[in-house]
């Protein structure tokens, strides 16, 4: 006689944990908020994978004493950090799976009076270095004693020609050594020294030097047939190194 057989059913297993969602990292603010009389300025919820959804409350300087509040509520001690931009104080706690941390950023005399405490006495070597700073070193016993004394003596540049001194092209003639009955510097589109005892009248209306090379054959015109203005008195100021003045030209017969 053949017995039956009874399959029995698999014992069922437990599921795994699900991780906080969204929601649940939500439903922890009022939690923590709520009961605070100094409510925090910002609070912010993400999600930093794979730690999970995580909520950060931040307070003002002027309102620390929520952050405080925020740590004796979930009984978590409160951290300091001095750094160059202030003092940053945290409180980190963990609730229904969710990370919820509260920050604030103050000023280190604001942190003491939080924390009851004083802000950390700088060590030993920093006072030193801001010791030896503020005390200048004497010269007796610096390294600076021991080297020479180097003094600069300006000699007078007594080369010939080597002074900086505008001299005209043609004649030679300087600032301080005009032509015979006066003359003055004549502008000129080339820029060069030209006075008016040199300068022809094209010239003096053209503003433009007129090389001396001409063709074979040809003659330049003599100095007396070209008409030349009255001199005018080089000024010896040393204020005034140089002005350059044109001359008008004397009008033409038949035209005022």
């Amino acid at each position: 006689m053949e017995q039956a057989t009874q399959t029995t059913a698999p014992a069922p297993t437990a599921q795994e944990p699900q991780p906080p969602t969204f929601e649940d990292a939500h439903a922890v603010i009022p939690l923590v908020v709520l009961p605070l009389e100094q409510k925090p300025f910002a609070v912010e919820t993400g999600e930093d994978w794979p730690s999970g959804w995580r909520v950060h409350l931040k307070f003002r300087e002027t309102r620390g004493a929520g952050l405080l509040e925020f740590a004796a509520l979930v009984d978590v001690p409160v951290t300091r950090a001095d750094t160059a931009f202030g003092t940053h104080l945290d409180a980190i706690t963990r609730i229904r799976g969710i990370e919820v941390r509260a920050s604030a950023l103050v000023s280190p005399w604001e942190a003491d009076r939080l924390l009851g405490t004083r802000t950390p006495e700088p060590t030993p070597t920093v006072q030193a270095e801001d010791q030896a700073a503020a005390h200048p070193v004497p010269l007796s016993t610096s390294t600076l004693a021991e080297l020479p004394a180097i003094m600069s003596v300006l000699t007078p540049n007594t080369t010939p020609g080597a002074e900086d001194e505008g001299r005209c092209v043609r004649c030679g003639c300087t600032d301080n050594a005009a032509c015979e009955g006066g003359c003055y510097w004549v502008s000129n589109l080339q820029l060069v020294d030209l006075c008016s005892a040199c300068a022809t009248a094209e010239e003096l209306a053209t503003m433009s030097i007129i090389p001396a090379e001409v063709p074979d054959g040809e003659q330049l015109p003599a100095a007396a047939d070209t008409p030349e203005p009255a001199p005018i008195p080089r000024l010896a100021s040393p204020l005034m190194h140089r002005i350059a003045v044109t001359p008008a030209l004397p009008a033409e017969d038949g035209q005022a």
